[in-house]
């Protein structure tokens, strides 16, 4: 591809983008009358013959979703691409012939082509470990496995609008046959997956300006889908008498799956403001107005006792009403509380469980509780850890951090890639949140160990535990506060704007 037609594909979709979001000011999943004669394009492939291909169907159900459907093959030119508002690559196409040829248009794309993964930078490039294809030949038992999947982002747009639930579904009627699986970056929202595994997504999207892998950033939603050649036919659907019974509307949404995601990825993205620590500012402002803060630290403690003094002065000063309390104070102390803020300087040992269960959103700064707060998972240094703490870390001490989810206002209108977080090196922390958490950042070289993230209300955090309201992760250390940079200020902001619902 040209870089001058590369480039004009690019500003194509960017003003498409433009069109969208001009469009819905509130960003949702658009209604299917407002998809309405939106065009299509459907890249294809051939199969060997006698060899099964859901093509046509595929072209017929768009249709009957109110798409214009053009259709061609994988020879044809980027060019096809003008115009269009999904591009939708079948499993047919080659994906040797595709090469990257539609990674860097900013038109949304909607995938079941699995070894196009790599191409479009939705997973790493190694077979078998950052992509699949089960083959009922090759792989007779695992064909049953993909008969089934497991909710695992029941809080994202496309979980809450199919009803998916943290449970077993069926994605395709008692048929063995090809399906796919990648294993996604960490600015990856994993909707679905097979034997309860994140890293062998089934359906998994990425954001606009989502961090992907090799090294590229999402110019628009991408979604990756499990399917394979001729199974379309074989998704799960619920009619007749079954459809009043809600276990079986639970279980059969293969092609509402399939249909709310095509949604998904043809909607606008919400609409994030770009990185302006004054404006962003005035916008907590105006969410503090009226709030209350629990603020929990290690009252009299030793290090951090200033960057606790600093951080409740902020608060104070955003206008937030401050109560402060020692980690030994009961957890009713949160009772009327709009907030909960964890200190870096808190003891877990002391804390002893609080805060988990209250009903109010929790942020914590102290990333050795995240077991105890149902953050991540028990085991230290595997689900949880830091960077940086002297004979308890293998990591030598960090300052910057990797901005993976860029389309989150959470990230504060930064750009995806490497931010300075602190002025010095220093102790950072990290966990690994379940499937349903927002991850905004993680640390440098460290994909797996998410240093900012936040769990939706509602969502299943670690141990099955439900959020009782939004939770919140940021990285920081005992004195890391007064070594922010205006950057890390930002990030720290948009984590407590998140937080309170602003």
């Amino acid at each position: 591809m040209s870089r001058r037609m590369r480039s004009f594909l690019v500003t194509v979709g960017l003003v498409l983008a433009l069109v969208f979001c001009m469009s819905s000011a509130s960003a949702a999943m658009l209604p299917w009358s407002a998809l309405h004669g939106k065009t299509v394009l459907l890249v294809t492939g051939s199969t060997e013959p006698g060899q099964p291909n859901d093509d046509a169907l595929v072209h017929q159900h768009l249709e009957s979703l109110g798409f214009k459907v053009k259709t061609v093959d994988d020879n044809a030119p980027e060019s096809s691409a003008l115009g269009v508002s999904l591009i939708v690559i079948s499993s047919t196409a080659n994906a040797n012939r595709l090469g990257d040829r539609y990674a860097d248009v900013a038109v949304p794309i909607f995938t079941w082509n699995t070894f196009d993964y790599p191409n479009l930078g939705m997973t790493g490039p190694e077979l078998h470990r950052d992509f699949g294809v089960v083959d009922p030949i090759q792989h007779f038992a695992d064909s049953f496995m993909i008969l089934y999947g497991y909710g695992a982002s029941t809080t994202s747009e496309i979980g809450r609008a199919v009803g998916l639930k943290p449970q077993l579904f069926g994605t395709l009627y008692l048929e063995p046959g090809h399906a796919g699986w990648g294993r996604p970056g960490p600015g990856a929202t994993v909707v679905a997956d097979f034997n309860g595994s994140p890293h062998m997504a089934a359906v998994f999207t990425y954001e606009r300006n989502a961090s992907m892998l090799q090294r590229r950033v999402a110019p628009a939603r991408r979604v990756g889908f499990f399917l394979g050649n001729g199974n379309f036919h074989l998704l799960t659907a619920v009619h007749g008498p079954a459809a009043h019974d809600p276990q079986m509307r639970s279980w059969a949404i293969g092609l509402k799956l399939f249909d709310t995601a095509l949604r998904w990825a043809a909607s606008p993205p919400p609409h994030v403001a770009p990185y302006d620590p004054t404006a962003l500012d005035a916008r907590l402002r105006k969410a503090a107005h009226g709030k209350k803060v629990l603020y929990v630290e290690r009252v009299n403690g030793g290090e951090g006792r200033e960057a606790d003094q600093h951080i409740v002065a902020h608060l104070r000063s955003l206008g937030f009403d401050v109560d402060v309390a020692d980690q030994t104070a009961p957890q009713s102390r949160a009772d009327g509380k709009d907030l909960v803020l964890i200190s870096s300087t808190c003891s877990k040992y002391k804390l002893a469980n609080k805060y988990a269960d209250v009903a109010v959103p929790v942020i914590s700064m102290e990333g050795l509780d995240a077991d105890a707060l149902h953050l991540a998972g028990r085991h230290r240094y595997v689900d949880y850890g830091e960077h940086g703490e002297e004979h308890e870390s293998d990591d030598p001490p960090e300052n910057y951090l990797d901005i993976v989810g860029a389309g989150n206002p959470m990230a504060a209108g930064l750009t995806p890639g490497l931010v300075q977080f602190s002025k010095h090196p220093g102790v950072l922390k990290w966990a690994v949140p379940t499937p349903d958490a927002v991850v905004i950042a993680t640390l440098p070289n460290a994909p797996e160990q998410r240093a900012i993230f936040g769990y939706p209300k509602g969502s299943v955090m670690a141990d099955g535990f439900v959020a009782p309201a939004r939770r919140a992760q940021l990285p920081m250390d005992n004195p890391t506060y007064d070594d922010l940079t205006t950057q890390g200020h930002a990030l720290f902001d948009a984590v407590v704007l998140w937080s309170i619902g602003g």
